[in-house]
């Protein structure tokens, strides 16, 4: 019988050196790429209103919305990180998250 390795340690070290490579440059690439999540939708998609919704939830107690000092609202205006364009401190979108709840992330984090 023959008890001889059937690979040699070159080439398994070759081996797990090519899939090192192979994995780092696929992570590169993904890497890369911007999730399409990351663009930001129409005001339509996520039902946006210049108003509150029936709760009082509104665009200031939310943690994708962020004050801007002039815009389409005036003073009250701001940008969302989910909707196009200006949204107002009083106005509301079904993607509304609680800035105060500690479990609440921004959009695209």
């Amino acid at each position: 019988m023959n008890h001889d390795k059937p690979t040699s340690t070159t080439t398994r070290r070759a081996a797990i050196t090519g899939a090192a490579k192979t994995l780092a440059a696929i992570g590169v690439v993904v890497m890369g790429i911007r999730p399409a999540f990351a663009a930001k939708a129409a005001k339509d998609d996520f039902f946006f209103q210049d108003t509150p919704d029936e709760s009082g939830k509104k665009c200031s107690g939310c943690i994708n919305f962020s004050p801007k000092a002039t815009g389409q609202y005036g003073a009250d205006s701001g940008d969302c990180a989910l909707v196009e364009g200006d949204v107002c401190t009083h106005c509301y979108c079904q993607g509304w998250t609680d800035k105060n709840d500690p479990k609440s992330k921004k959009a695209g984090t």
